[in-house]
């Protein structure tokens, strides 16, 4: 794409407003009138990394109850009320943040708000609704121990992180949910939904003022709480060399691998630098490195790929691969490999040039949709990244050059320090790596049902 042809394009999308919303929170608004629907988004700064000591998933069982009962209304009020307004409301958390997503024809927008502010300043948080509301999250750890690869991402996290407050899953244990009591709960979610900690946002057919009107009419009462920064994460413990974490689970006749190690924050200034490197080694396109040596070249598995996540802290240099029991052997070798030599080598100025395109096009086409680009904006300003980050992105990656890409390369890459771990049947899966000179004493064998 041409300077010219860039400069339309930035003109051409909808203006970004952000202003101070209620009780000392912050508004994030794109105004685009194109359809008549209006996407929200109610984030409180902190999500699961705040759970304290022995109380993993205590962040998410707080949003999730809340939504269950508020302002007067029971669970299945809210629901036929958001189904009246052709709405939808559904609670994310992650490391960073647990927030309140939705959507809802903008000509039921008030409506709408004030559910979502009887949630957040009025929620019941009643003892009998915490019993089924924790009983449904424990029903969906179970559920999620059947998909091999969300169980693989479960416990690599785990793996990687340790004990640090990115390492527990968001959804928490059965153990650490069996103990919390309704009054923690509630204190825990209203130190969260309070209005300094939180960020409003929306992107479709409203106007800022007329949100922000809105907004103070559904969430008066709305409490600002301290005026207190996040604190800052620690880093997490590098792993030492590498070893295999085997999660064993019965008759599998493939297994799911994850590999890496803990990166820079979202803010470092290797960032842009660095993800165009992993891109180039790991990304979604047919030509990285580990698609074109792993799948296209030697058909070791179905798919290869390694990535980055944005973080307030250190973030994940993850990779997966998922292959046929009788490649793992060989996959994984060819994987520790290839990101040796990734990390010894770096890129040469071509193949970084390449992939500058190809990273500026992909975030190009992914943010074209008006969610997405909201939903890239709340991240950025939880990760601590520039207000103007995600307009600014594909211009950042275009002006990287190949020396800062190879010195990111350097800094941040691991590849003989790494977690590893396996979603595979330990009964046949250890054979094969001690068969392949693999020490019994570098390989850990735990049960998939174990938190």
């Amino acid at each position: 794409m041409t300077p010219s042809a860039r400069a339309a394009e930035a003109a051409s999308r909808p203006s970004v407003v952000r202003q101070a919303g209620p009780a000392g929170s912050l508004m994030i608004v794109e105004t685009n009138h194109a359809i008549p629907l209006v996407y929200v988004v109610v984030a409180a700064r902190g999500g699961s990394s705040t759970d304290p000591h022995h109380r993993d998933g205590l962040t998410n069982l707080a949003a999730e109850l809340a939504r269950r009962g508020a302002g007067g209304r029971t669970r299945a009020q809210i629901d036929e009320a958001l189904d009246a307004l052709g709405a939808t409301l559904d609670v994310e958390t992650d490391p960073d943040s647990v927030r309140f997503v939705g959507q809802v024809l903008a000509r039921n927008l008030d409506r709408f708000l004030a559910i979502l502010g009887d949630i957040v300043v009025r929620p019941q948080l009643g003892a009998a609704e915490l019993e089924r509301t924790r009983r449904e999250i424990e029903a969906q750890i179970d559920e999620s121990r059947n998909d091999d690869q969300t169980l693989c991402t479960r416990f690599f996290t785990k793996n990687l992180y340790g004990d640090h407050p990115y390492g527990h899953a968001p959804d928490g244990s059965r153990a650490d949910l069996e103990n919390m009591t309704a009054d923690e709960v509630a204190a825990h979610f209203r130190r969260q939904f309070a209005g300094r900690n939180l960020i409003f946002a929306a992107s479709g057919d409203v106007e800022p003022a007329a949100l922000a009107a809105e907004l103070g009419r559904a969430f008066a009462g709305l409490r600002e709480g301290p005026a207190e920064k996040q604190p800052a994460l620690r880093v997490p413990v590098p792993a030492t060399g590498w070893r295999i974490q085997l999660v064993d689970k019965p008759d599998r006749q493939q297994a799911q691998i994850m590999f890496g190690h803990a990166g820079p924050p979202a803010s470092d200034p290797d960032l842009v630098p660095l993800e165009v490197a992993l891109a180039a080694f790991g990304g979604h396109g047919m030509t990285s490195t580990l698609m074109d040596e792993v799948r296209t070249k030697r058909g070791l598995a179905y798919g290869a790929y390694l990535s980055l996540s944005e973080r307030r802290g250190a973030g994940a240099i993850s990779g997966w691969v998922f292959s046929g029991n009788e490649k793992v052997v060989a996959t994984l070798k060819l994987v520790l490999k290839l990101y040796l030599s990734f990390m010894e080598k770096g890129l040469d100025p071509a193949r970084v040039e390449t992939f500058k395109a190809f990273v500026a096009g992909s975030y190009a086409s992914e943010i074209d949709v008006p969610e997405h680009r909201l939903d890239a904006r709340v991240g950025a300003e939880l990760a601590g990244l520039p207000p103007d980050f995600v307009d600014t992105y594909a211009d950042r990656v275009r002006a990287v050059t190949p020396a800062e890409v190879n010195a990111a390369i350097a800094k941040h890459v691991h590849a003989r320090d790494l977690a590893i771990t396996m979603v595979a049947t330990a009964s046949v899966m250890k054979k094969l790596l001690v068969q392949a000179k693999i020490k019994d004493t570098a390989i850990d064998v735990v049960g998939f049902e174990q938190d």
